[in-house]
């Protein structure tokens, strides 16, 4: 991996206020391996040996390997202002407002028989900053819907705490490394990017039943959103680590009754 890390100083000073570091990464190399199958269930208690015995009709004379392989491309890495996201991520409506979400989370892991994992406003907000920001690089950029990607770095853990987004394209081709990402993360091309992705959160083509929905219902795939739908969150699956769910605009922006603060607005 190539980076250069872009001085938060050099940003406007708004940018300052919610972003401790961003990193330009001009080259990244990724490597996607298939590590076997499973059943009726994706996650279970079968020994990676055991999973990977479906990759062949018999096991190879030559040894053990998986079928691989490494693509190249680019980059931009946001990591969020640690203060300010331990105040908001304390706030009580900023709490009560995803603990439906974190509740429907838990049945739909249990139904699913995925391991356990607590849902906190803290990755809600950072996976749906990467969907808002993804669909307007493709905008901005001209990249396909599906060229862009997401990896979340996401912990709360007093030991190693993580609060960052990488926003990457990675191809066979020349769509991954034509440089056009790392372009419009310098400063002066990144605030305006910013500022007009964070104004189309306010406002979904769905409104008000998209906003709405998100405090009762909630919506999507296994009712696992809150105010995100195809109209302004959502984003190919193949870009989306968690399948397009756990997403809500109001974590950015609020709610239109202003009951909760947005991280961009508190």
């Amino acid at each position: 991996m190539k980076s250069k890390e872009a001085p938060i100083a050099q940003f406007s000073n708004d940018l300052s206020k919610y972003f401790d570091r961003i990193i330009l990464v001009s080259r990244l190399k990724e490597t996607r391996a298939l590590a076997g199958f499973t059943r009726v269930f994706s996650e279970t208690d079968q020994p990676v040996e055991v999973k990977q015995r479906f990759l062949w009709k018999s096991m190879p004379e030559y040894g053990r390997w998986l079928p691989a392989y490494t693509v190249f491309g680019e980059g931009i890495f946001f990591e969020f202002s640690s203060r300010r996201l331990q105040e908001w991520e304390q706030r009580t409506d900023v709490i009560n407002r995803i603990a439906p979400l974190a509740i429907r989370n838990k049945e739909m892991l249990e139904k699913r028989h995925f391991p356990d994992r607590p849902l906190t406003p803290r990755f809600v907000l950072l996976h749906t900053f990467a969907h808002i920001i993804m669909n307007r690089l493709t905008y901005e950029c001209g990249y396909s819907s599906a060229a862009l990607r997401e990896r979340l770095y996401v912990s709360a853990s007093n030991e190693a705490p993580m609060a960052g987004v990488l926003i990457y394209t990675a191809d066979g081709d020349s769509e991954g490394t034509m440089g056009g990402l790392v372009r419009m993360g310098r400063p002066g091309n990144l605030e305006p990017v910013l500022a007009r992705a964070i104004d189309h959160a306010k406002w979904c083509s769905a409104d008000p039943v998209c906003m709405e929905l998100g405090t009762k219902s909630g919506q999507g795939s296994d009712s696992c959103n809150l105010a995100a739908c195809h109209n302004c969150a959502l984003v190919p699956e193949t870009a989306c680590e968690e399948f397009n769910r756990f997403l809500d605009r109001g974590t950015l922006i609020g709610d239109f009754e202003q009951t909760m603060a947005g991280y961009f607005d508190f």
